[in-house]
């Protein structure tokens, strides 16, 4: 099974986990991706609105100064210098104007920034420096900056360019002869967008709030239930590995969903155990009593093999067929061997077993239809190990001549025996323990 940081195939999918680290930081980005786009939405429109109305205010004092004195606007548009008469009398009508329109704060600038009005009677002939000013002067466009107004209030400086031409109006031509600059409270604007940014955004983010709590309980729900599922289906796992070999398993593995195990010949050390005189056994004691028997020599059998590095192929009823790999798979087989018969007669177990040992070339493979299969050796091999098991005696070892040769232990001399299924006879050479 592919490895994942997360994930193992013994623990259950972290579902919450994952949901908390990637899912809710979606959400909780989400949202504040959209409360910046709405907040930068409502700040443009909301300038927008400010420079449209400060540029409409600006064409109408424009043009009720062009009505009071009108030569005087028309010079000064025109850019002739007035007297000090006629600039007192624009001075006079920019006053009316201020009354007339409820602003809170009114300048006029010449093309130098010089003041030419002040609605406040400040600054009056002095050069105003501001950016915002500046690039009305540079660009010829709108614009606007956070200001304080009279009262300390937060207001918004909006600067407005005055073209000459016919009219007088605010973009009656295209030479740039004035800047007008209106003060408007933040305040009241900004309330109407507030409300209007509260809609899409706060809704929405309750919303989407909401719906993580719900998924959060779900995904907790969700968790409890993978951890369950997941907690039966490692325990079944491992009870059903018990009933199999760890080959088998590690085979299984390697194939995934892929397809079947391929099968191959194996060179390995066959280990071959049988109880002796089980028949008898069997028929002259409680089958409790036969099956406890079987378990505990089993299990010590089983414990002997792995610790050698055997792989348990199965269990035949009353004998034992173990599969030992590698290069030096004969010297380990042999003395798993000595240790089995020796813990045999240590533990006092009777009736006890004989064991046969032989190293060749069986076929491994699944054998058997897809419904039920068995992962297992096969052959000749399989069959030459069973048989020197037959010929050994009750804590007897009988190992091919090859096998024994291997193996640092005192081994009896060789001998020839018979083996059913071979016309040639078999070198062998036994140790008793």
């Amino acid at each position: 099974m592919a490895s994942t940081p997360d994930f193992h195939e013994d623990r259950p999918f972290p579902l919450a986990r994952t949901f908390r680290r990637r899912i809710l930081p979606g959400f909780a980005l989400f949202v504040a991706a959209l409360l910046a786009i709405t907040v930068l939405a409502a700040h443009y429109v909301t300038e927008s609105i400010y420079l449209e109305q400060a540029q409409r205010r600006a064409a109408a004092i424009a043009h009720a100064v062009a009505k009071t004195v009108p030569e005087t606007w028309d010079g000064f548009l025109a850019g002739r210098n007035l007297s000090t008469g006629e600039m007192a009398a624009l001075r006079d009508a920019f006053g009316h104007e201020v009354e007339e329109f409820d602003l809170v704060k009114l300048k006029v600038y010449d093309l130098a920034g010089r003041t030419l009005f002040s609605s406040d009677g400040e600054g009056l002939g002095k050069i105003e420096t501001g950016a915002a000013l500046r690039r009305v002067l540079d660009r010829k466009n709108p614009s606007l900056a956070r200001g304080r107004g009279p009262n300390d209030e937060i207001t918004y400086e909006l600067y407005v360019p005055l073209f000459g031409g016919a009219g007088g109006g605010a973009r009656g031509g295209e030479s740039l002869r004035a800047v007008v600059e209106l003060y408007e409270p933040v305040g009241y604007i900004d309330a109407i967008m507030i409300r209007a940014v509260a809609a899409p955004v706060v809704v929405p983010g309750a919303l989407l709030a909401l719906l993580a709590l719900v998924l959060g309980r779900l995904v907790s729900r969700a968790q409890a239930d993978i951890d369950a599922r997941t907690g039966a289906l490692v325990s079944l796992r491992r009870k059903l590995e018990t009933f199999v070999s760890a080959g088998a398993v590690a085979a299984a593995r390697e194939a995934g969903g892929a397809g079947d195990i391929p099968s191959r010949r194996v060179r390995c050390s066959l280990f071959y155990s049988d109880v002796r005189a089980f028949t008898a056994f069997s028929e002259t004691h409680a089958p409790e009593a036969v099956v406890d028997f079987l378990n505990r020599l089993m299990a010590l059998q089983v414990r002997v093999v792995q610790a050698h590095g055997g792989d348990v192929d199965k269990l035949i009823g009353d004998a034992l067929l173990a599969r030992f790999d590698g290069a030096d798979s004969a010297a380990r087989a042999i003395a798993a061997a000595r240790d089995v018969l020796a813990a045999v007669r240590a533990a006092a177990i009777a009736p006890g077993v004989g064991i046969g040992v032989f190293t060749g070339e069986p076929i491994l493979g699944a054998i058997g239809p897809a419904e039920r299969r068995d992962f297992t050796v096969i052959g000749d091999a399989v069959n030459v190990a069973a048989r020197l098991c037959s010929a050994a005696a009750e804590g007897e070892l009988v190992a091919d001549s090859a096998s024994a040769a291997s193996a640092e232990a005192a081994f009896g001399p060789e001998e020839t025996i018979r083996v059913k299924g071979r016309e040639a006879e078999l070198v062998v050479r036994r140790l008793r323990v």
